[in-house]
């Protein structure tokens, strides 16, 4: 299991594993009145280009491929069945449905779908994270990998300016090595790695890394 330097991406084995999309964004952030193109192609773009640097055969996608938490908007209609055929004829593709990703599985085709519990692949167990993986999948994984709470470490000065950058986690969780993986989606903010509350989550000398390698030690 080894981070891609410089992205918000996992290579396990032969799998590509990446998290936190959020495909429609920006339909939620127009209405707020704030413009932006559509980020779909780009985010494409940069898994096939991923999954060509890496040689991965599988893409999993730990959740929230879409944003509009309840329902399905127009720009996730449009957007998303030609994203997952792009990918689709790359690699072999398997989403995890997360917590925004109610109502997607009619826009899901050429791909295999898991509920919020995840999957073991390679004694990992893989998961969104917003509700706790089943007991029995637990005692069969060495490992657990999540996504959801988009962790970042915030530096601050002493003006009291702030700037968040993704970071990976790598805390526990029932007893065994749990990976929290930061947001695909560059426009995304996220939770300070101090600040996850899960309680099932032991953040007790958890180690955080950002997206460059850069290691700032433990909790």
């Amino acid at each position: 299991m080894n981070f891609v330097p410089n992205k918000p991406a996992l290579l396990l084995g032969d799998a590509l594993v990446v998290a936190d999309l959020h495909i429609g964004l920006e339909s939620e952030l127009l209405a707020k009145g704030v413009r932006l193109p559509s980020l779909t192609r780009s985010m494409l773009k940069d898994i096939l280009s991923l999954l060509e640097q890496t040689g991965a055969k599988k893409l999993f996608v730990l959740g929230d491929l879409k944003h509009k938490i309840t329902s399905i908007g127009p720009q996730e209609a449009r957007e998303i069945p030609a994203f997952l055929a792009a990918l689709a004829a790359r690699a072999d593709v398997t989403v995890v449905l997360g917590n925004h990703d109610a109502g997607l599985k009619p826009l899901l085709s050429n791909v295999e779908v898991h509920d919020s519990h995840g999957f073991i692949y390679r004694k990992t167990l893989l998961f969104h994270g917003h509700a706790k993986p089943l007991p029995a999948d637990v005692a069969k994984a060495s490992h657990l990998v999540a996504s959801h709470w988009h962790p970042v470490f915030e530096f601050r000065d002493s003006l009291g300016g702030r700037v968040a950058e993704k970071a990976w986690v790598e805390a526990k969780a029932f007893g065994k090595p749990l990976l929290i993986m930061p947001s695909f989606n560059r426009l995304l903010g996220g939770v300070a790695a101090s600040k996850i509350d899960d309680k099932w989550v032991d953040l007790a000398g958890a180690k955080i890394t950002l997206l460059d390698g850069t290691y700032l030690g433990e909790q």
